[in-house]
């Protein structure tokens, strides 16, 4: 991670730095500053992860300056020998807030929320881009059912799709020739196949085309093209029977 550095003390940016060097040794820094106007310029230019900001400075105080170069930096830690900055600090949406003369303890509590927050940042961006690539499979394949696994993407037929199950937070997907596990939701699916498809109790989802018979009961059962015996809730079953009867 790359950081600058921000005081107008020479000494303070150096101390830092050797604090930074022999405790936190993922931060490289890249530049120390002493002047508002120069940090501004350098900020710009460097884009850093992190930037340690002191407050009080000649000419421009650390919130003037981060107002100027916020886009231009991941996050910033402020640090100052005056406590009552901590509450505007944090109103800043600052990561943390440091006192000065800064404690090796207390500078490495703060990298380790950095590397949570950067780890986090991470996540739903990749998770980000795993929902767009299956917004970008569906449509683009309709008529095929995009399932995750651990290698990458199997694009099912639906017609091979005989039911799906839900357990907890899994869907079991059951197709003419082999099961599928996935982490999602079962109404995640059940958004997807509303074509040919009909949800006959909150844990089932059953393909029209592979019902064999339906037996009558409380809410009844239906008997997939795999044998298997599906429950139907009592709510369910009237809007089963209107399909299956083609009524409306």
């Amino acid at each position: 991670m790359k950081a600058i550095l921000v005081d107008n003390e020479p000494r303070s940016n150096e101390n830092l730095r050797i604090l930074l060097e022999d405790h936190c040794p993922a931060v490289t820094v890249i530049a120390q500053c002493t002047d508002a106007k120069d940090s501004i310029q350098k900020i710009r230019a460097l884009k850093p992860d992190i930037l340690f900001l002191d407050v009080e400075m000649p000419h421009a105080n650390g919130f003037a300056v981060l107002n100027e170069v916020r886009s231009s930096i991941g996050q910033v830690i402020f640090t100052s020998a005056h406590g009552k900055y901590a509450i505007e600090a944090l109103r800043e949406q600052a990561l943390d807030f440091l006192l000065k003369p800064v404690g090796s303890g207390d500078l490495v509590r703060a990298i380790e929320r950095l590397k949570f927050t950067a780890s986090q940042v991470l996540l739903l961006q990749s998770l980000g881009r795993i929902e767009k690539l299956e917004q970008q499979i569906r449509r683009h394949n309709s008529s095929h059912l995009a399932i995750q696994t651990a290698e990458g993407y199997i694009l099912v037929d639906h017609g091979e799709i005989i039911r799906m199950e839900a357990e907890s937070n899994y869907t079991h997907v059951y197709c003419q020739k082999k099961k599928y596990t996935v982490a999602k939701l079962l109404g995640f699916y059940a958004d997807q196949l509303i074509s040919g498809f009909i949800r006959v109790h909150s844990s089932h989802l059953v393909n029209l085309q592979h019902i064999k018979t339906y037996q009558r009961g409380d809410g009844g059962y239906v008997v997939m093209s795999d044998g298997v015996a599906v429950e139907v809730s009592r709510s369910r079953k009237r809007e089963l029977l209107r399909v299956l009867l083609g009524e409306g």
